[in-house]
């Protein structure tokens, strides 16, 4: 009934102008910090390219859709695109949360090289194809941190018991290891974690950590991200409005999303070390997790990782994707580090 009065609602619009030369682009996001100014660079510079031909409008997470149903609602054209993770359709296609990020995955730059010259695209179409959406990369994210713990962690015994906010695949390791995954509606998160319902967290990188205050209520924060080294914002829109696009303002919207992901990196990358300054003053112990839980953690991911690709063939041929291109990748990063 929902869907129904979505498509109404966007349907009555329309028919009076409102909306007649733009498209509704749901986002799954509140307005953060990098996630934010990236879609409203997008949505300019898709208007800029067109001539104003295709605009959207761009909406935040609850305004139209709550983000757990902005899929389902692209994907039967209620609203015409969406600003999301592809995490949150992993409960449709578990294949899909690795164009989210990928656990103990590489950098950045390997990521979105996958993407565009691995043939990790092509999958991910692949994926959204039956949903009749078209899916893209829209931003590209630095590696998250670790998380907030409420006490340290010392070995991979002290994750038992533990209960976590986490979606996605860092859930499911993480449970491999004892811990409670929860997901909460980030509005809750600092309260919880006050309150003792939540031991620990994660959510971003510093930069948008900060603005939910949990520096003051958690003051472990561990490194690296190995639940996010890297991590895609993604574009996808309802495939019938998508082909009713000319050729020319296809190709708006993809070099628009190209330009986002350099954007989205650029301008996270050098905003992360005064913020980590300013944890530190409130009395926050940055620090990376021990050895020893990494070593769990990777053990962990490699178990869910075989146990994910023997029941979804889709997912295998996903991860074999981006391992074999990480290989050569990684193999070329090798001789040329200075270090």
């Amino acid at each position: 009934m929902k869907k129904t009065l979505i498509a109404a609602s966007v349907a009555a619009f329309t028919a009076t102008g409102a909306l007649a030369d733009s498209f509704t682009m749901q986002s799954a996001f509140p307005g953060l910090p990098v996630l934010d100014p990236t879609a409203k660079r997008f949505v300019e510079k898709v208007s800029v390219l067109t001539g104003g031909e295709v605009e959207f409008d761009y909406l935040l997470a609850g305004e139209l859709s709550p983000p757990t149903e902005i899929f389902d609602n692209v994907s039967v054209g209620a609203i015409d695109a969406a600003w999301s993770y592809a995490g949150l359709s992993a409960g449709k296609e578990p294949a899909a949360a690795l164009f989210g990020s990928v656990p103990f995955g590489g950098d950045p730059l390997s990521y979105v090289s996958w993407l565009h010259h691995g043939g990790g695209l092509q999958l991910w179409q692949e994926i959204y194809e039956p949903y009749n959406l078209v899916p893209m990369a829209c931003g590209v994210i630095l590696s998250e941190a670790g998380g907030w713990y409420t006490k340290e962690i010392n070995t991979p015994e002290d994750l038992q018991g533990l209960n976590i906010r986490i979606g996605g695949l860092g859930g499911t390791i993480l449970g491999k290891l004892g811990a409670n995954a929860t997901g909460l509606p980030v509005g809750e998160i600092s309260t919880s974690l006050e309150t003792g319902r939540l031991d620990a967290t994660e959510l971003s990188f510093p930069l948008v950590d900060k603005l939910l205050g949990f520096d003051k209520v958690a003051k472990n924060y561990y490194f690296p991200g190995w639940h996010q080294p890297a991590g895609f914002i993604e574009f996808y829109m309802n495939k019938d409005k998508w082909d009713a696009l000319s050729d020319v303002q296809r190709t708006a919207i993809e070099v628009s999303c190209s330009d986002a992901n350099l954007y989205a990196m650029g301008v996270a990358a050098g905003a992360q070390s005064a913020v980590l300054d300013e944890f530190r003053a409130n009395g926050v112990n940055v620090q990376r997790f021990p050895d020893s839980v990494l070593d769990a953690l990777r053990a962990a991911t490699d178990e869910v990782y075989a146990e994910s690709a023997e029941s979804d063939p889709m997912f295998k041929r996903v991860i074999e994707s981006y391992r074999a291109y990480a290989a050569d990748y990684n193999e070329y990063q090798a001789l040329s580090d200075l270090n």
